[in-house]
């Protein structure tokens, strides 16, 4: 199983467009972590065929999007969150301590604009921005691939629009 996700687009859809363009076939399903949660409705309009999650931000205001989403993904339990309300911006213990009381295997999450990857008790996986990116990265999505056998991997993947997706270091 095969998840892709973005976070962070703020209305810039171009460099999503292209991923999803490149890689959506091979993906089973799309993860959208705020920042504009109605960028996700755009893009599950113009890739109908995938099917798309996702939570609001602190700059969305659509009030059907809920702050927060509990996936079961191939026997995990995947939360989605934006990350402003656990305050990611000063750290992860509180989310990483947030997601363990939901249960979670792994939490999902934006805000920053900067991409982490942490495989703990919780797995923590922030795909950084593909439009607005921080800290000197270039514009990063992720891949979590959960395998048969439950193995979790995250992989934050440096946006090129005419290269191969690299994988970065964090």
């Amino acid at each position: 199983m095969k998840l892709l996700v973005l976070s962070d687009t703020h209305h810039r859809l171009d460099n999503a467009r292209e991923v999803l363009r490149r890689i959506g076939g091979s993906m089973d399903m799309v993860v959208h972590l705020g920042d504009h949660d109605t960028d996700a409705d755009v893009l599950q309009q113009e890739f109908p065929t995938l099917p798309f999650h996702a939570v609001s931000g602190n700059n969305d205001s659509a009030m059907d999007t809920p702050g927060k989403k509990m996936l079961f993904v191939a026997g995990k339990r995947i939360l989605l969150t934006h990350g402003h309300k656990q305050r990611v911006s000063w750290g992860y213990d509180t989310i990483s301590y947030w997601a363990e009381e939901q249960g979670a295997d792994a939490v999902l999450f934006g805000h920053t604009h900067r991409p982490v990857y942490e495989a703990g008790r919780v797995l923590l996986l922030n795909p950084g921005s593909i439009s607005l990116p921080r800290g000197g990265t270039p514009p990063t999505f992720a891949v979590l691939t959960i395998t048969e056998n439950g193995r979790m991997e995250g992989a934050v993947m440096a946006f090129h629009p005419k290269e191969t997706f690299a994988r970065i270091r964090i």
